[in-house]
């Protein structure tokens, strides 16, 4: 009897270490892809953040020509709207990274598609465009750009400290 008992008592600790030892597994593979994915974004917007002062400065000077009268748009030529491609494939798994750094991402991202989406109308339409509806919308674009850097380079520092964080045990009874 004492040796049937000792073999149950073997087994369950088997059964539960392996059960725990799943858990530890699936929650260190979920904080090493979290790590992964805050590095791409990171290095997908810090590739962005030299753009925006030569974007803003050529915004703010669209503006001083029109309100001086000097409206020369010809070098506003139609492109195709750029894709975030690292954001567009991992939008799925942005829940790794916690609540606080996907409302981040999210809305930093959101400022950039309107920003594209309205210089994309400005340099698309702007010969039909009265002057005043040109500054309008490049004022737009001003202020989803100012937002999305304002946010975004914070953003950045915070998601290169996610990508360089040392996986934690979270166990049960830890508050």
């Amino acid at each position: 009897m004492t040796a049937i008992l000792a073999a149950l008592i073997a087994m369950a600790g088997a059964v539960i270490v392996g059960y725990a030892t799943q858990f530890v597994a699936e929650d260190y593979r979920r904080f090493r892809n979290g790590s992964a994915l805050a590095a791409g974004l990171a290095g997908e917007l810090g590739s962005y953040a030299g753009a925006a002062p030569e974007l803003r400065n050529g915004l703010v000077m669209i503006v001083a020509m029109i309100k001086n009268g000097q409206r020369d748009l010809e070098a506003l030529r139609p492109v195709e709207r750029p894709v975030d491609l690292y954001f567009e494939e991992v939008v799925g798994d942005l829940g790794l990274l916690g609540a606080s750094l996907v409302e981040d991402v999210v809305l930093v991202y959101s400022n950039l598609r309107a920003f594209r989406m309205a210089l994309e109308i400005i340099a698309t339409g702007h010969k039909e465009m009265k002057d005043q509806e040109v500054i309008y919308r490049c004022q737009k674009c001003l202020e989803a750009l100012d937002r999305a850097s304002e946010r975004g380079t914070t953003l950045v520092e915070s998601l290169r400290a996610r990508a360089a964080e040392r996986f934690k045990l979270h166990l049960p009874w830890d508050t």
